[in-house]
């Protein structure tokens, strides 16, 4: 079957490179396959960076994460802080041709409130939002709320994505199954094929901003007419598609197959992400054990960063150990209250699982191998539980059965889990808004091991709302502390993401997601 696989990949590859003009087409492995279409729902890269090609924002992160308008002509805050006012820029369409209005941002809005972290945690703010005209959009804050820009640039992991008034309208808890957007590239529906192809061509109607490309913000010009991901089978066939010239671009090439690429001649490999990724292991809070603290810090003695992230990365120069909730390195990389964690101690973990409740039921392990650092640091975690004596149940499936797995908790047998393995762009990782992680809500729509903490909310609010860059560091401090005590996950250390490409393509940029436009391909 594996062997199948590949030959019916290359095949495909081989009669694309046939079917299309190879000047203005890029054919890029992406890390994982597109799961859905719908942009606000699962917290997964592969869904921002879909998102971000098909929809547009109205606001966009810049390569210093700094929000800075994308759909707006204008926008202005009230002198007390409590009313935004935006107004769109003109002649905006979606991609069936029909204007975009204030009614459809307002409608996508509302939703993106209702389906998100980030959207939960400013609706508590928010006192009403509405369309004045055919492009003013109007939002009234209870209280000032520093983070609404930012918030609506997509800092955290589902997109404040704007789409028609209709679509964004109908129920919100069930995903879209038609795509029509307004940003720089196309969807094409028709070519979708899940495990094997998705395909994007450029928006001839699309208007970029008359600034140059930073970040995810600034002008998105399009200059090739079409973007193929191909879901290849594994590394080596990527690799061997890479340098024969049969693909020209790899999302988060596979480390141990760096070496290889840096020393051909016609293949960049870079990190093109503004920090490294974070690592990191997630208990289920829903199910015993780890529903109890004691069990969540038992992994915090059981599992060493140096270990996992030598699994994840290989060689130390691509990956850093970092005692902290955030990303060290970052305005809130605290490694305050780490200290008594930050040696391996497996007898203690032993006896506070065992203080928990444990008494040898099997203990689900989800893993996936379609993305390698998730793989190495579930079969290390595996390996150190099953040492102090831990009934391991380790389960290995597809990316997207594991993300099925996530969407909601699960009893054990019917898809639920004990632990997983995980990893962020640092760029969301390191901020509590952006952190899916953090959100301890109580609303079981949080994360995959929904963790419900008002306490742990209402810390989070503080750093949130706090009103200058000192109090926000000072708030932090005590959170990050409180973290330790409560365990919303163990940090397994940062590690870099590089990406691959042929030579014949330029003006990648650096970001914090990967961005198709700008690229040439000559």
């Amino acid at each position: 079957m594996h062997t199948m696989l590949r030959i019916l990949s290359v095949a495909a590859l081989a009669l694309a490179a046939s079917d299309a003009d190879a000047q203005k087409v890029i054919r890029s492995v992406p890390h994982a396959d597109l799961a859905t279409i719908e942009p606000m729902t699962i917290p997964a890269q592969i869904n921002r960076i879909y998102s971000y090609m098909v929809y547009d924002t109205l606001f966009a992160l810049d390569s210093k994460l700094v929000a800075k308008p994308m759909m707006l002509e204008s926008h202005q805050v009230s002198p007390d802080g409590l009313t935004y006012t935006f107004v769109l820029r003109g002649g905006l369409k979606f991609h069936d041709g029909t204007p975009v209005g204030a009614r459809d941002v307002v409608a996508s809005l509302e939703r993106w409130l209702d389906r998100t972290s980030a959207g939960a945690r400013m609706k508590t703010v928010t006192a009403g939002l509405q369309a004045e005209g055919e492009r003013t959009v109007v939002i009234k804050l209870k209280e000032p709320y520093g983070l609404v820009e930012y918030s609506l640039a997509g800092a955290a992991s589902q997109t404040p994505a704007v789409l028609p008034e209709a679509q964004a309208k109908a129920e919100k808890a069930v995903n879209i199954t038609t795509v029509n957007g307004s940003g720089p590239f196309k969807f094409v529906q028709s070519e979708w094929r899940t495990g094997h192809r998705v395909v994007f061509t450029r928006n001839p109607d699309y208007v970029p901003r008359a600034e140059a490309p930073d970040g995810l913000a600034g002008g998105r010009h399009v200059k090739v007419d079409r973007v193929e991901w191909h879901i290849l089978p594994d590394p080596g066939t990527t690799a061997n598609a890479l340098i024969a010239g049969e693909v020209d671009f790899w999302d988060t090439a596979s480390l141990d197959m760096v070496p290889r690429l840096e020393a051909n001649p016609n293949i960049t490999v870079r990190r093109t992400v503004l920090m490294q990724n974070a690592g990191w292991i997630r208990p289920n809070f829903t199910i015993p054990p780890f529903n109890d603290a004691r069990a969540r810090k038992a992994l915090l003695y059981l599992l060493d960063q140096q270990e996992l992230m030598t699994a994840v990365a290989g060689d130390q120069k691509r990956w850093s150990t970092c005692h902290s909730f955030s990303v060290c390195g970052s305005p809130l990389g605290t490694e305050a209250g780490s200290e008594p964690y930050r040696k391996r101690d497996p007898e203690r973990a032993k006896r506070l699982l065992a203080e928990a409740g444990y008494k040898g039921e099997p203990i689900v392990v989800l893993g996936t191998t379609t993305l390698p650092p998730i793989n190495a640091m579930v079969q290390v975690a595996a390996q150190r539980l099953r040492e102090i004596g831990v009934n391991v149940d380790l389960q290995i499936v597809d990316w997207g059965v594991q993300l099925q797995r996530m969407s909601k908790p699960l009893p054990i047998g019917q898809g639920g889990f004990h632990i997983l393995a995980t990893y962020s762009i640092g760029a969301n990782h390191f901020h509590p808004l952006t952190n899916s992680a953090f959100d301890t809500s109580c609303r079981q729509t949080n994360f995959a091991g929904w963790p419900c903490d008002e306490k742990m909310e209402e810390l989070r609010g503080r750093v949130l709302s706090a009103p200058n860059p000192a109090a926000v560091i000072a708030a932090n401090e005590i959170y990050q502390k409180a973290l330790w005590d409560f365990v919303p996950y163990v940090p397994a250390g940062l590690f870099d993401v590089v990406n691959a490409y042929r030579k014949s393509l330029s003006g990648v940029l650096q970001s914090n997601l990967i961005a198709f436009w700008n690229i040439e391909k000559n």
